[in-house]
């Protein structure tokens, strides 16, 4: 059956587990032009490639139904795919680990994010936000601030974790999707590492 571009768009989208609002700052274009595809009030766009690039999906595909989503079937490995990037579409990212420590590992992340201050990190557990699940890989800028709504890799009770950002009192709040838990009130001794610029979910493709 034929798709949409709109169509397409969502599915990629929900596969990666990728937000308007991430997907627009991967790809270096402003929300409001996702939000028209993803609407279907715009039947193109001519910075396809660079969402196709940070959905990490063919391009032709993406653009016109050609082809697979992905351009290799079977399981993925979304980190030896970051690592086998080209590098004239993507930079690298030091990897940290779970205890926010280089590792000296490097993933590659797309060249529209690009920043001297981005790391890289895998989340060992779901989050509380829908868009990091356990399993995925976060681009995280630590020089960026935080604005309402937009995720962000803190330290809280001991722990690293993604949440999401909202603003109020001295300096913010922070909060997961469950409605029933509480806001965090932010401190002023770093708990926000800095603001989540680019994640992608490890996929198994389904036949």
């Amino acid at each position: 059956m034929k798709t949409t571009l709109s169509e397409r768009l969502i599915q990629a989208m929900s596969a990666r587990n990728i937000s308007q609002g991430a997907l627009a700052k991967a790809a270096g274009i402003a929300q409001p032009t996702i939000w028209r595809l993803v609407k279907g009030q715009a039947k193109g766009s001519t910075k396809l490639v660079d969402i196709a690039n940070a959905l990490s999906v063919n391009v032709e595909w993406l653009a016109n139904g050609s082809g697979d989503m992905d351009s290799n079937q079977g399981e993925r490995n979304l980190l030896a795919l970051c690592k086998n990037a080209t590098q004239t579409s993507f930079f690298p990212v030091e990897l940290w680990s779970d205890s926010n420590r280089p590792t000296g590992e490097f993933i590659y992340a797309p060249n529209s994010i690009k920043s001297k201050t981005c790391q890289a990190y895998i989340l060992k557990r779901n989050s509380g936000c829908a868009e990091a699940p356990a399993g995925t890989i976060i681009i995280v800028d630590i020089d960026e601030q935080p604005g309402n709504g937009d995720l962000v890799y803190a330290h809280v009770n001991g722990g690293y974790s993604v949440y999401r950002f909202v603003e109020g009192g001295p300096i913010g709040f922070l909060s997961v999707d469950d409605k029933r838990v509480p806001l965090l009130e932010a401190s002023s001794s770093g708990d926000i590492i800095g603001v989540v610029v680019f994640l992608l979910r490890d996929l198994k493709r389904r036949k």
